[in-house]
């Protein structure tokens, strides 16, 4: 297992399960499954998302959309649109704003902001304590074996660049986990897919300097918990039907049309920018086809590209249609052939 940051490719993989304490540097991925033959390059391939929600849902039949769907699934869909509308008010499906995100995008949007300062802001919170110095402890930081054991020390083990990615994981996490240890290997798969976007989609801003990198970063995460409250949504609306089987193929299309939406609506329910949520809606299978923003084509090559490195990872894609994709999403050119090496050294390659 490789780190999720894209700048750390070689960190040692965490065995503790989602459900338990959060974990911020490593996460873990579900393990390959078994040997199968890559697609070649010149395969046509379903659209990625959809073969990361089947991955999730441990379904192939998610794959393909529906095009005649039951009445029934209609139906529950129909009342998932109630529920949807009320996330930002109600509490379940509403991720909490993390208590120092405010602090924290404000730190970390100044050049000048130190180490110290991001220290001081790090150490008000006991979880972000134990996050850093957990992480800071690890093998891949701590070379020495001496024990690190106050924050400005962490802090400057890891630099500027590997607080904003780790702070970010250690805010969000435990938002998309919750309580609801049923969701299980759907939240593991969602969650590694949205550390692999927000890496992409940091690469790319950070390369075309059209956009903030760090948000770039933290509107992928969000996506994740926009997906994440849809597949809630639905799992407690199937709980209460048990008469109703669990179609794949409706929870993913629910998810393609709905997840980025709601991740718009977490954003507001946040503070975040106007712009961060229409960045966030263009992702939508529904919305409009415009020309999107910076931010918005930075966080849907993300998207594109953590899709494509999963598929690699687990041996359903080969490297060169990973690439193929990519190109196919309009992001040709050298820039996304690096990012896309990049990313590939850093995910797939032993």
């Amino acid at each position: 297992m490789r780190s999720p940051f894209f700048w750390r490719t070689k960190c040692q993989a965490t065995t503790e399960p989602l459900a338990g304490k959060p974990v911020v540097a490593i996460v873990p991925v579900a393990q390959l499954e078994p040997a199968v033959t890559p697609v070649p390059a010149a395969a046509a391939q379903p659209p990625a998302m959809r073969q990361v929600y089947a991955l999730a849902l441990q379904d192939e039949r998610a794959i393909q959309p529906q095009i005649a769907p039951d009445p029934a699934q209609m139906s529950l869909l129909l009342a998932a649109s109630q529920a949807f509308a009320q996330i930002g008010t109600e509490p379940r499906y509403t991720p909490r704003r993390p208590a120092m995100l405010a602090q924290l995008l404000q730190a970390l949007s100044d050049e000048n902001a130190s180490l110290r300062e991001l220290s001081r802001i790090v150490a008000k919170d006991p979880q972000l304590t134990g996050n850093l110095l957990r992480t800071a402890n690890s093998v891949f930081y701590n070379t020495t074996g001496t024990p690190v054991e106050s924050v400005e020390r962490a802090a400057a083990m890891l630099g500027t660049a590997g607080i904003r990615r780790l702070l970010a994981a250690s805010l969000m996490q435990p938002l998309a986990t919750g309580p609801a240890s049923e969701m299980g290997l759907f939240v593991e798969i969602i969650w590694e897919h949205a550390l692999y976007s927000a890496s992409a989609s940091e690469a790319w801003v950070s390369h075309s300097q059209d956009a903030d990198p760090f948000i770039a970063h933290l509107l992928a995460l969000v996506h994740g918990l926009g997906c994440v409250a849809v597949y809630r949504v639905l799992t407690d609306l199937y709980a209460a039907r048990p008469e109703l089987q669990r179609d794949p193929a409706t929870i993913a299309d629910a998810l393609e049309t709905n997840a980025a939406v709601i991740a718009s609506r977490i954003a507001a329910h946040w503070g975040l920018s106007v712009a961060t949520q229409q960045a966030l809606e263009t992702q939508s299978s529904a919305a409009p086809n415009n020309e999107p923003s910076k931010l918005a084509r930075a966080l849907q090559f993300g998207l594109l590209s953590g899709a494509m490195i999963m598929l690699c990872a687990r041996g359903k894609l080969t490297e060169p249609a990973g690439l193929e994709g990519i190109e196919a999403g309009g992001f040709q050119g050298t820039a996304s052939a690096r990012i896309w090496e990049r990313l590939v050294r850093a995910y797939v390659r032993p």
